[in-house]
């Protein structure tokens, strides 16, 4: 069978992309300024439109939720690991999805069902619906949404995919900064049930009709090729972008489960330091205020590496960004394990760096190890992984705190987990025929 046969099956809406000169015939080539640098703005308000669902986004609401269901940090956290386990398992089905019904629809599906959510979790009455809640805020947004972001970009963009999803990260890095800001204050101004119906009316009527209105689901569909190249002989693999392994043959790659091991483990430890960052400083007697500020330190330094990271993509190898990442993590937790207060900020600053980096190997490695003709359920399986390890990372902090004498053991655990996948990452090459950009 044909490449293009394979992506009629599997893409049918860009199929005509992939089946040499008549590929011409879809529209005349347009020479207007290149439309994904329009899109590269949407795909960032995406990926902050996955705050709800985020842990960050979660912080501030857990005491509420302490206190109006009489939860232990204990409970919480278990109602929390078993959302967060479903909803990973419904992943690589949704990106599926997405490879069959375009982009553009699945953000506007996606966009309306987390305004959903939040209308369900401001009418919330027990744990149960809690549970409810938390499930769907997972899928959507650190599930879905993540992927439509990322996906958007890799479909708009190959040779500069690594500057675009910097970028990209750094609007979320942003989002970190600020958003506990506004939770808090929309919190003290209509109350946490009344903060979410906010955050409803925002997705409903601000970020839909704009995706529905500006969004585009491939360079072809306006006469492009990806990274604005003005015809197909200056990007020569925009002939080839779409076409990859399939899940079932990336699988079979070490590469693949070092990147998964890799997004497991990092999903894990920071999840559990935002879930818990009101009780870590409150153990070492700093307040809210504090606890806002490393937020910031830590948007800060995401940004940064952010930044270099999507340069150094674009050039070096991946496994030099990914071996740097996964490093910066571990001794992140080895810093905090410590237990010295002065430190905190600091070490939650490096777990920053660690985190934009990774932030920018997951956004690109995918794409340019596995191709993009099945990147929906790759990106599926790996974001499975993500959040499958978020949901043990606030669950071992909180019986590390309420059984063991406080979270140290969590946290040198934390460190030994990413220090043996440090070393690993030094194997993550691309499979074998995969040119992977270096230069």
């Amino acid at each position: 069978m044909s490449s293009a046969e394979v992506l009629e099956e599997t893409a049918p809406e860009i199929a005509a992309e992939l089946v040499g000169d008549d590929a011409q015939a879809v529209a005349p080539v347009d020479t207007r300024l290149f439309y994904g640098w329009l899109m590269l703005p949407l795909a960032m308000l995406l990926m902050i439109s996955t705050s709800p669902g985020q842990t960050f986004g979660f912080s501030f609401f857990n005491g509420k939720f302490r206190a109006a269901f009489d939860l232990t940090q204990t409970g919480l956290s278990t109602t929390y690991l078993l959302a967060t386990v479903l909803a990973s398992l419904a992943l690589p089905y949704i990106g599926g999805l997405t490879d069959r019904y375009g982009l553009r629809r699945s953000a506007m599906a996606a966009i309306l069902a987390m305004a959903g959510i939040c209308v369900f979790i401001s009418q919330t009455t027990g744990v149960v619906t809690l549970f409810f809640s938390f499930l769907m805020f997972r899928i959507m947004g650190p599930g879905t949404l993540v992927l439509l972001a990322n996906n958007t970009l890799a479909r708009w963009f190959d040779h500069r995919l690594g500057l675009v999803s910097a970028l990209m990260q750094v609007a979320m890095a942003g989002a970190m900064a600020f958003v506990p800001t506004a939770i808090v204050m929309l919190i003290d101004s209509f109350g946490w049930r009344g903060a979410y119906l906010a955050i409803a009316a925002l997705l409903a009527c601000g970020l839909l009709p704009l995706v529905g209105v500006v969004y585009r689901e491939s360079p072809s569909e306006l006469g492009q090729f990806p990274d604005g190249a003005r015809n197909r002989a200056d990007h020569p693999s925009s002939s080839t972008a779409l076409v990859g392994l399939t899940l079932a043959e990336a699988r079979a790659e070490r590469a693949f489960w070092i990147l998964l091991a890799a997004t497991a483990t990092w999903a894990l430890i920071g999840t559990g330091y935002l879930f818990h960052l009101e009780v870590l400083f409150q153990a070492q007697g700093l307040g809210k205020s504090a606890s806002t500020r490393a937020m910031t330190a830590v948007a800060i330094s995401m940004a940064t590496a952010q930044l270099m990271g999507g340069v150094f993509a674009d050039r070096f190898q991946l496994r030099w960004l990914l071996v740097t990442a996964v490093g910066l993590i571990a001794t992140s937790a080895v810093m905090l394990a410590s237990g010295a207060a002065s430190i905190l900020i600091a070490s939650l600053a490096v777990y920053g760096l660690g985190q934009g980096l990774m932030s920018i190997v997951a956004a690109t490695g995918w794409a340019r190890f596995f191709g993009r003709a099945h990147l929906g359920k790759i990106r599926g399986m790996s974001l499975t992984a993500a959040i499958a390890g978020s949901s043990l990372g606030p669950l071992m902090m909180a019986v590390s705190d309420d059984y063991l004498g406080g979270f140290g053991p969590s946290l040198w655990c934390f460190a030994g987990m990413a220090g043996v996948i440090t070393v690993a990452s030094f194997w993550a090459t691309p499979p074998t025929g995969n040119d992977e950009v270096t230069e």
